[in-house]
């Protein structure tokens, strides 16, 4: 595990009620030291625009901050819908000054059980993240928010051998082809008490696979109180075992807002084309560049 670089890029505090109040910036900062961490990112959710004052104050509390620990500012996108897209612009990334934006999937858009269409509309969710060019990192791919299962009363979804090989090659191709990362996230995917062991380790499978095809990584904890920063330590070990090199781990490009700059290169991206304004069309009025199939 010695050279696998301890970042942690899926952090949340109690600024938008995500997480706890054990999550004041000082606090994560100070356990992240504890911890070992040279790298953090910030990366509360940005489901709609009313909600970016609050991210603005994060910003301005991370540039307050006198810590060696390389602290970057982030958001974690949602879809606005089965269809939709996230309330993100390449105007808003420059305002608000994002450094990087990760985006998942966060709920089954469906009303009855059907697992088959459950994973299809994962994997139609998860190119479509990497195929944005604003999205930096794909977040926690093939987990179910364990209150949406139980609330409905539906079967645990506990093997990854239930996704289609072919599923698992076209996310690596197009990770690897729009330089999107991979997160290996640890409280929603390795240390979930939602999923056993089997899970646990047809996943790990899951992520081997991808790495064969050539794609990068971050590293994420998603932790929501402080206690579980700690979990990032499960993703380091998952890194270390699949035997990523650094540069096949992720990091936002550029200076971090305070800190030092971590001295592994951020792995190339791909130059993809932004026009100014892309976003939902239903947020914002107007189309997206790119176009989804």
């Amino acid at each position: 595990m010695n050279n696998v670089p301890r970042y942690d890029f899926h952090i949340h505090t109690k600024y938008l009620g995500c997480a706890d109040s054990s999550m004041e910036l000082a606090a994560i900062v100070a356990e992240c030291e504890r911890l070992g961490i040279t790298a953090l990112g910030i990366s509360d959710h940005l489901n709609s625009i009313d909600r970016l004052d609050r991210h603005q104050l994060i910003r301005r509390d991370i540039e307050a901050l006198d810590t060696e620990v390389a602290v970057y500012f982030g958001a974690e996108l949602n879809f606005s819908g089965p269809d939709g897209s996230f309330a993100f612009n390449a105007e808003i990334k420059e305002q608000y000054g994002f450094q990087f934006a990760s985006a998942g999937i966060h709920s089954t858009y469906l009303d009855s059980y059907d697992l088959p269409q459950m994973l299809a509309i994962q994997h139609r969710h998860h190119l479509k993240v990497c195929r944005d060019p604003l999205e930096d990192v794909l977040v926690h791919p093939y987990w179910f928010m364990e209150t949406e299962i139980k609330r409905k009363g539906w079967a645990l979804f506990d093997s990854m051998g239930a996704v289609p090989q072919s599923y698992i090659r076209e996310l690596g191709q197009a990770a690897r082809e729009t330089g999107t990362a991979i997160e290996i996230n640890a409280c929603s995917n390795l240390t979930n008490p939602f999923y056993g062991q089997r899970y646990v380790e047809e996943y790990i499978a899951f992520l081997a696979a991808l790495a064969a095809e050539g794609v990068s990584f971050a590293l994420g904890s998603d932790a929501h109180e402080i206690g579980e920063l700690a979990s990032i330590r499960r993703a380091w070990e998952v890194a270390a075992q699949l035997n990523l090199k650094a540069a096949q781990i992720w990091r936002p490009a550029g200076r971090p807002l305070v800190g030092t700059q971590p001295t592994t290169p951020a792995p190339a991206t791909p130059s993809l084309p932004v026009q100014a304004g892309t976003t939902s069309a239903r947020l914002f009025g107007q189309r997206g560049s790119l176009t989804i199939e």
